[in-house]
């Protein structure tokens, strides 16, 4: 081996060597990122759905793994919660046929509702 050839790959070697562990620099801990998110989720009260479409960078599962972490501390009274979109209740859920009335209305007396 010429010493040119030497001189070029030891040159490569030493151009290679600190780009070995980039990927530690770069965000290798995605799977954390997205808990730590579904964590801040949770505690500010949105739903892990809604969560999940505003942080599509991060996997799902990581983010409802730190959603139900979140869950837990905040049933057993160790975080609070800040205000934000609230989670809906089983009385606010909609029905899906949509029989549920809108604020302020009466429910419809069965001969006014039509079946299709």
């Amino acid at each position: 081996m010429s010493a040119y050839a030497r001189f070029a790959t030891t040159l490569l070697l030493a151009a290679a060597l600190p780009l070995a562990g980039c990927e530690m620099l770069g965000g290798s801990d995605k799977g954390k990122d997205g808990e730590s998110t579904g964590y801040a989720c949770r505690v500010s009260n949105k739903l892990p759905e809604d969560c999940m479409k505003e942080n599509n960078t991060y996997a799902p599962t990581s983010i409802l793994t730190g959603w139900k972490a979140a869950d837990k501390d905040v049933k057993e009274g160790k975080v609070g919660t800040q205000p934000g979109h609230t989670q809906p209740t089983t009385e606010e859920t909609p029905k899906p046929d949509g029989e549920q009335p809108a604020a302020g209305e009466k429910p419809a007396s069965p001969e006014q509702q039509t079946t299709h």
